[in-house]
């Protein structure tokens, strides 16, 4: 009876090792919400809460918590976030941008080709994990500050740099400073059921800027900008890769829906939009461009409808030497890029307009082609109104892509030059106003068409308002 006690004691012993070593010490905890007003945060619009936002961020930052803000008016000046945490915003609550200059000192990270603008609401670097969320709202306030001056001085709401894995969704940015979000060298980003609104008469104000990122979604967002609404660039070698862009409705009240550029340094490829809806642009519904060297290849776009733009379709090879003009840009010397390989299917352009010389065209520059571009199912109704065959625009390919730097071609509908490889299937214009001009007009280009047709005078469709 001893020895088997003595057994069952030592067994007992073994068990309770094995379960030590099965089970840990420290269970992980829930990660937890946090309450800026714990940290003294008063959230009434006229005291700054800023010392208290960063305070609960500081605390959440790392656990997979989340800095929760409820209802009320949060004024502050720059906020950094972190990784593995959420910012949530609920429905009623506002970050309100402090109004005061030195609110925005320059932050920015230890290495990015992204040098533009280094100063913005919230900022993050290295923050793998970040969820930014909510039914509230951030807000720069830029109708209560003086907007003229220089890009540098003004902060944008956004700017997340060299992070994996970050989501911004179901947020309104209202009223930015300068571009309104901006992600560079960023990769597994999501950016699903933002709300943009960005007012007309301050300048500057892109709606989201996606600089030298992979494996990035933008979709379901309603962005209302200034300047150009949902903007591809890069400043660096990394380029963009795997991006898809879709089920986003955008207007652009002084510049571009949908546009691929200006910065277009490092390769670009296997970028796909779909199902989009632009309501408006002063210049290009869709543009697509290389001027600083850069490589683009493999851009498929379905499904795309513009309403009420001028330059539908803008695609441009070109060679900015030296970068002089570019803002966002070190000047160097760089080669001339290339457009190789672009597929359009089911854009319908309606209602174009003739405030900045309406146009379409595919260009490249002497002795560098654009290649390998189609275009299927798609319809454009043009302005028209041209009674006299306008001569050979220039070639001007260092200045910068605005999309109406042709201004009135020799085509009614499209203008190319210097391309290969173009193919036009079932495509059709058709204009307001009787045109003398031809609907395409080449020069140093090869294209196929297969049932195309220029359908001559027609009333515009119903357009909706944005």
């Amino acid at each position: 009876m001893k020895n088997t006690l003595t057994l069952f004691s030592l067994l007992s012993v073994l068990l309770g090792q094995f379960s030590a070593i099965a089970q840990p010490t420290n269970p992980a905890k829930t990660p937890a919400d946090i309450n800026p007003r714990a940290y003294g945060a008063k959230g009434d619009g006229a005291t700054y809460d800023t010392t208290a936002l960063q305070k609960a961020i500081d605390a959440c930052g790392g656990t997979g918590g989340r800095v929760l803000l409820g209802p009320g008016r949060y004024l502050t000046a720059h906020l950094t976030l972190h990784g593995g945490m959420t910012l949530e915003l609920a429905k009623g609550a506002v970050l309100l941008g402090g109004t005061n200059a030195d609110d925005y000192p320059v932050q920015m990270p230890t290495k990015t080709a992204a040098t533009a603008n280094c100063r913005s609401l919230l900022f993050a670097d290295k923050a793998d994990g970040l969820t930014i969320r909510g039914e509230g709202e951030i807000d720069g306030q830029c109708k209560f500050v003086n907007m003229i001056g220089k890009e540098a001085d003004r902060p944008s709401l956004i700017r997340i740099f060299s992070s994996q894995g970050v989501t911004v969704r179901d947020i309104t940015l209202r009223n930015p400073r300068m571009w309104t979000q901006v992600y560079s060298e960023c990769s597994d980003l999501l950016i699903d059921h933002v709300t943009v609104i960005a007012p007309p008469d301050c300048p500057n104000l892109d709606g989201m800027d996606i600089c030298d990122s992979h494996d990035v979604i933008i979709r379901n967002c309603d962005v209302k900008s200034e300047d150009d609404a949902i903007c591809l660039k890069s400043h660096g070698k990394e380029g963009l890769h795997n991006i898809l862009v879709e089920n986003n409705t955008a207007l652009s009240y002084n510049a571009n829906g949908i546009k691929l550029g200006t910065a277009t340094v490092g390769p670009i490829s296997h970028l796909e939009f779909r199902n989009n809806r632009i309501t408006g642009a002063k210049y290009g519904g869709l543009c697509i461009e290389s001027v600083d060297g850069g490589a683009v290849s493999d851009i498929r776009v379905t499904g795309l409808d513009l309403f009420r733009v001028s330059q539908p379709l803008f695609i441009r090879l070109g060679h900015r030497s030296g970068n002089k003009e570019a803002t966002d840009l070190e000047v160097a010397d760089r080669p001339t890029g290339s457009i190789d390989g672009v597929f359009i299917e089911g854009l319908r352009a309606l209602g174009t307009h003739n405030a900045t010389k309406a146009s379409c065209s595919i260009t490249g520059i002497p002795g560098h082609n654009v290649s390998n571009i189609t275009l299927k199912d798609c319809y454009f109704e043009m302005p028209g109104g041209i009674a006299q065959v306008p001569a050979m625009p220039e070639e001007k390919e260092g200045v910068y892509p605005q999309s109406n730097i042709f201004a009135e071609t020799p085509a009614s509908g499209i203008f190319i030059r210097h391309a290969k490889g173009v193919i036009f299937d079932h495509v059709v214009f058709g204009f307001f106003a009787k045109d003398i001009r031809p609907w395409i007009f080449q020069q140093d280009a090869v294209i196929k068409t297969n049932n195309c047709s220029d359908l001559g005078l027609i009333s515009p469709c119903y357009i909706p308002l944005p």
